[in-house]
């Protein structure tokens, strides 16, 4: 069993009311799996469901789909959709 630190950015850190989190993984994990622990632990887990939450892997876009080694992994961010100008 590995552990893996989660970050939250921006507003869903401010709804979650914590910029961290670490779950703890046994093997390859999706990111929707993920984020059902998350949801088992968080006091406020729901901003997590909401549409157009971003995630990402060691600093690489992933979707819900995407597998987690937890052997290899350092860090797994949520944020809310980023607009440019």
């Amino acid at each position: 069993m590995s552990q893996v630190k989660i970050v939250f950015f921006a507003s869903l850190k401010e709804s979650l009311g914590q910029s961290e989190a670490f779950i703890d993984l046994q093997g390859p994990t999706s990111i929707e799996e993920i984020k059902q622990k998350l949801n088992a632990i968080l006091d406020k887990p729901d901003p997590l469901f909401e549409e157009g939450i971003q995630c990402s892997i060691d600093y690489e876009f992933a979707r819900d789909s995407s597998k987690v080694d937890p052997n290899t992994v350092k860090e797994i961010a949520f944020f809310p959709p980023v607009t440019g100008g």
